[in-house]
């Protein structure tokens, strides 16, 4: 069983497993690489990169979430059903995989999020009105399904990478702070300088 399923490997979900698997948290993305990303020739606006393709940046973060133990899977999840410990995926090749949270970060692909019951509308918040977001969504991506969290462009957010990382990094952190019960904070710095 894992604790994280993650539904799209975009930069949200990409972004969330680095920290849930740094976390000792065991995670799976489900990632059929549809992500905006691969469509971004030039991303010059993400902090402390200062020019890198989407395929590139996403390749990055891949990497890391897998450096910290994350699972990949480019199948892609047809049902999500709710079970005595948590939620059951189902993938388009007939496998199963359980898991505490989900998170789904599903950008254009909105089946899975209209199978679950949520209600959609455009997301106002993108020029081409082309993402829709759940409706009542906001930035801490809960959603009346206990331990089901939107992430991404989905929540409702603008169109832009860093908040749809930093948003699902935030909805990452709320589920590790819950699995521990104490405040988490993630630094590369010597253990005896951290005074927070």
């Amino acid at each position: 069983m894992f604790y994280v399923i993650i539904v799209g490997g975009g930069i949200a979900g990409g972004s969330a497993a680095m920290y849930t698997a740094y976390a000792g948290l065991k995670t799976i993305v489900f990632d059929t690489e549809a992500s905006q990303l691969f469509e971004t020739e030039v991303i010059q606006n993400y902090p402390g990169i200062p020019l890198i393709s989407g395929r590139q940046l996403w390749q990055t973060i891949q990497k890391q979430a897998l450096n910290f133990g994350a699972i990949w899977s480019n199948a892609r999840v047809t049902a999500l059903t709710k079970t005595e410990q948590g939620y059951r995926v189902t993938t388009d090749k007939g496998e199963t995989f359980d898991g505490k949270y989900v998170l789904l970060g599903t950008n254009r692909a909105t089946d899975l999020l209209e199978s679950l019951g949520f209600e959609l509308e455009v997301n106002e918040r993108i020029p081409s009105r082309k993402i829709q977001q759940v409706k009542g969504v906001t930035f801490d991506g809960r959603t009346p399904l206990e331990n089901v969290y939107i992430i991404g462009l989905n929540a409702g957010l603008p169109s832009q990478a860093v908040i749809a990382s930093g948003q699902a990094v935030y909805v990452a952190v709320h589920i590790i702070i819950k699995e521990r019960g104490k405040p988490f904070m993630w630094h590369d710095v010597k253990a005896d300088k951290i005074d927070a």
